[in-house]
This record gives structure tokens, sequence and C-alpha cells, in this order.
């Protein structure tokens, strides 16, 4: 917990309504520290040469496991509150892992993995994937399979969950991509898929996750990945330009994509594995994206072409979305930052555009912002729950609920 004077330094400073710095300039404070760490991890491999030349005896770890920094000591770890969200913090700076962390997942509360990547420019990134087995309070790093582990960088593999018992999947790009899938992060079945072209013969199994595939952000094909491979639905939606697929199934196994009718936001639900689609327009411009907790949808309308994303409005249903109420236009310049969090209380909660977290206990109607929480870039769902990524510019967490969340010990 805080000490006393720091508990009264922040209330000093919520008192006179201090603002934190933007994530921008924390972001840059985050890379001088770990350029420095770098720069220190080099000039102690010269040293590593230097004993190894005078005949002393060192260790040195392989290729695939680079040495994480030893986290520097402190006292107990902090814990942070607002309005029932609680983040649980570290007792130390988080492990610096190779690269910037790209994507998380978690298959359960405890066993989850990483995506991290390296790039030199635009020609050449180093891919790495840690796995956890403890809920991110360790982590082993390797190479990313194959050829997926050097690529350029617009061309770096997606990592999705996918097949029962769930596994990891690294997809890579292009119209014949490279598969591999693991269940572990250390051994991979890898091999070279072809993007189907046609509709499929059969229903999506439900262990399957979405994406899409298309030139434009807009208007694209609606596709599956597999651990055999990639399969395409039935049928595409009709009379939908997706520019959004959900990243896991529905409890009640529907299928979730979203965009634009007409130039009007719109969803479309399949309940039968992709062989029939049901769309929903709302009034107004923009895409609708949606998350579901049991009955309740939510569905937002965003404006993806504003930087950060503008919030239009949210509008929600109460019987998994066969009908939705009216849309509660959002106040002002509002903006998000990925994916809203339904909380198992009824709220919503989200991060904003710039890094503050913000709660509704009207469904989307009003919103006001939780004071004490770390300045977060964005939330993300999972299979298995929700990640919380940039948080104060170096951290990531992982919540099951969205109402509990705990620092990973890795940036």
């Amino acid at each position: 917990m805080p000490d006393q004077l720091e508990v009264r330094l922040r209330a000093e400073r919520d008192r006179l309504d201090i603002e934190q710095p933007p994530l921008s300039v924390i972001a840059a404070r985050a890379n001088v520290l770990r350029r420095r760490r770098r720069l220190g991890r080099a000039g102690a491999a010269c040293a590593v040469v230097g004993l190894v030349l005078a005949g002393v005896a060192v260790t040195v770890t392989g290729e695939d496991q680079p040495p994480p920094d030893q986290p520097a000591a402190s006292g107990p770890a902090g814990v942070w509150t607002a309005e029932d969200i609680t983040v649980n913090g570290l007792p130390h700076l988080p492990t610096d892992l190779p690269g910037k962390v790209r994507d998380v997942e978690f298959l359960d509360a405890d066993r989850g993995f990483l995506l991290s990547a390296e790039c030199q420019g635009t020609t050449s990134c180093t891919t790495w994937v840690s796995a956890t087995t403890d809920g991110g309070r360790t982590w082993r790093t390797r190479r990313a399979p194959g050829p997926l582990a050097s690529t350029a960088a617009d061309a770096v593999p997606t990592m999705v969950v996918t097949g029962a018992p769930a596994r990891i999947a690294l997809l890579g790009a292009g119209p014949t991509p490279v598969l591999s899938t693991s269940t572990d992060g250390e051994t991979w079945d890898t091999g070279q898929r072809t993007v189907p072209a046609g509709d499929g013969a059969a229903p999506l199994p439900s262990t399957a996750h979405l994406f899409t595939v298309g030139s434009a952000p807009c208007g694209r094909r609606v596709l599956a990945v597999t651990p055999e491979g990639l399969v395409a639905p039935p049928r595409q939606p009709r009379g939908l330009d997706v520019c959004w697929t959900a990243p896991v199934v529905g409890g009640d196994g529907s299928w979730w994509v979203g965009g634009r009718s007409a130039g009007q936001p719109a969803l479309a639900v399949s309940r039968d594995g992709g062989a029939n689609w049901n769309m929903t327009t709302f009034p107004g411009t923009g895409q609708a994206r949606t998350v579901t907790q049991g009955r309740d949808v939510f569905a937002v309308v965003v404006d993806p072409d504003t930087s950060p994303a503008r919030l239009l409005g949210v509008v929600s249903s109460v019987d998994g979305g066969a009908t939705f109420g009216s849309v509660n236009p959002t106040a002002g310049q509002a903006t998000i930052g990925g994916d809203p969090v339904p909380l198992l209380d009824g709220r919503l909660l989200i991060v904003d555009g710039a890094g503050h977290w913000l709660v509704s206990g009207d469904r989307g109607a009003t919103w006001h912002r939780l004071a004490g929480l770390h300045p977060t870039n964005r939330l993300a769902r999972t299979q298995a729950g929700y990640v919380a990524y940039e948080m104060s510019a170096i951290y990531t967490a992982f919540s099951v609920d969205g109402s509990t969340w705990q620092k990973l010990d890795a940036q």
C-alpha cells in the first residue's frame, strides 16, 4: 500500500486538480529509461567478454532466451482503487522483455502469451513469444517459430486463441500465410495455409477465431482461424461493410461483426456458425462495434478516422441483441481507446483517448472519470478476460472481470 506521505501528496494533487503528464510525455520518459537499461546490458556484455578472455568462467543464456533485466528491489506492491476498480501493482519495475509488446492473450487466469516485436525501420522486425503459467508473474521467452520470427514491419504475425482445448495461434500475412499453433509457446505446429476464396461448406466451429482480409479498412471478407487452418463461414454478411470482428464468440454462441451499411453504423450477428446473419443499423455516421456480457449487448459507435477515435454514442440491448434501444450520444469530443468493458455490476468501463478511465452507470448515457488510476492507452477483450495496454506507458495489465487488474511483470 502507498505510505502516508504518498497518500497525502496524492490528496493534495487531486485537490489542486494537477493534471498528470500526457501519455506521449510519459512514453518518451519510459523510452529513455528503456534505452538506458539496454545500454547497460551492452556494457555488461562487454564486461563478460573481458572476463572470458581473462579465463573467468561465465554462463551465457541461449539466443532464444535473452537474460531479463533484474528488477529493482522496492517495498510491497502498490494497490490503486477507484469506485471498485482495482489495479494491483508489482513490487518492482516490470521485466524488460525484448521488443515492444504488441498483443497479450490468456487461455485462462494462469496461462497467457505475449507477442512482442523489435523493428528496424520498416524492413525488418524480430518477433518474440513469451509464455506464462502463473498469471503473468514470470515469463519464458522464445523467438516466434520459423519464418514468423523475422518479417517486414507490416507483416508481424497476429496472435489469436483458437481450438479446443484452447491453443495460441500466430497468423502471418499474405495470400498463403504461415499459421503456427501451440499449447505452451515452446512446441509449435507450423505450416503454410491458403486463404479460402469462396464461402465455406460447413458452419464455423465454436472454437474458431474471426478475422478479416482485404486491402481497405472496411468492406473486408470475414474468415476464421482454426488449429487446422483458415476457413470461411457458409455466407458473408450481406449489405454490411465489415470493419471489425468480435475477438471472442458470445456466451450464447453468437458471432458478431461490425462496420457500416449505406453510410450508417451497423452490426450483424450469426447464431448458426455463419450460415445466416441478422443486421441492425443505427442512425448517424461512423462504425459500430460491440461487446457482450450475458444477455447484455453494448454497441459503441465510433469515428475511427480521428485520432484518437471519437466515441459518438452507445446503444444497448438486454435481450442478447434481438432488439436495441435508442443511441445515447456522447457530449463534446469524447474519445475511446480500444474496447468497452461491461462490468458484472452493470456498469460500462472505458478508457478515453487521453488515457483516463471512465465509467457509466446508465448504459452509456452519461460518463464520469475515475480518479487515481494510471493513464492507459487502450483496453482489449481477450479469450479469458481483458488486457490494459501501456498503463503509465510501461505496464500491461490483465483482468478476468474488468474490475480487478493485475500488472504483468513484462514490458
